[in-house]
């Protein structure tokens, strides 16, 4: 069945990057899925008065951030559709209109109708990576702010045996079937580990024809999320996939250890499912 990746286009205050676009476009082409680009154009409510307006022009300062949303939104859709048809990936496009404090939420709901959603790791996007990640109920791929090639023939899976590391594991199961190799990488000093069920994943891949192992790494007092991205790239991994960690308290989120670093930063593209 055909796979539908689902690219946010932010437009404010900052905006999505040409890398992500092209390497959006690089990644549906390598699944040889659809590719959805939606921009966010934003509209800013008025909270102007007049004591206000003596200082500072609030209403012109709101239309001129909706204008340069609507700018901002114009152009990287056609961007992304130029890329899109220069690569013969199916490129859809939609917009949404929203109030900027409920431009996460919106994004959230909107991620729903597709099997991948990916944004770029950047410090302005993280409100929209937790929601996406913790509200959309889909997988969400994290690309760090440099080129990739799109190909992920080795991919790392970051294993616990828990069900967050299962749950991801399933949902990157497009991946795996791609792969010319897999390895679960276990971090056997920060907590007890099942490896029986690891066993039994790894197990289930070689019948699959996929070429699969197990590596064991200890953290040795280092961020749990530090480890794992950086065994995933000493392998030599076009991708890590992990379960992410949370849970909302009062509207805020609070994160699991590995979870936290891996949102802080990145090296290598990465799938979290929640």
């Amino acid at each position: 069945m055909k796979r539908h990746i689902f690219l946010p286009l932010l437009t404010y205050p900052d905006a999505t990057s040409e890398t992500m676009i092209a390497n959006a476009v690089a990644l549906a082409h390598h699944m040889q899925a659809t590719l959805t680009v939606c921009a966010v154009a934003i509209t800013v409510p008025d909270v102007s008065n007049a004591l206000s307006s003596l200082i500072i022009d609030t209403g012109k300062m709101a239309r001129d951030a909706e204008a340069l949303s609507r700018k901002r939104a114009s152009v990287l859709t056609q961007r992304a559709v130029n890329q899109a048809k220069g690569a013969l990936v199916d490129v859809r496009t939609r917009e949404i209109r929203v109030e900027e404090p409920f431009v996460v939420e919106a994004l959230a709901e909107a991620s729903r109708a597709y099997d991948l959603v990916v944004l770029e790791s950047a410090g302005l996007s993280r409100p929209v990576v937790e929601a996406v990640l913790f509200g959309s109920g889909r997988p969400l791929m994290l690309f760090p702010p440099a080129p990739f090639g799109g190909r992920m023939d080795h991919v790392a899976i970051a294993w616990d045996g828990s069900r967050a590391a299962a749950r991801a594991a399933h949902d990157a199961a497009a991946f795996l079937e791609r792969a010319s190799r897999v390895c679960l990488i276990s971090v056997i000093d920060e907590k007890p580990i099942k490896y029986e069920t690891g066993e039994y994943l790894i197990e289930n891949l070689m019948k699959s024809g996929v070429m699969a192992e197990a590596v064991q790494v200890q953290a040795r007092g280092e961020l749990v999320g530090e480890v794992l991205q950086s065994k995933a790239f000493e392998a030599r991994a076009d991708l890590l996939v992990m379960g992410g960690f949370g849970h909302s308290r009062l509207r805020e989120f609070v994160l699991g250890g590995a979870t936290q670093a891996v949102l802080t930063s990145i090296t290598l593209p990465v799938l979290l499912s929640h």
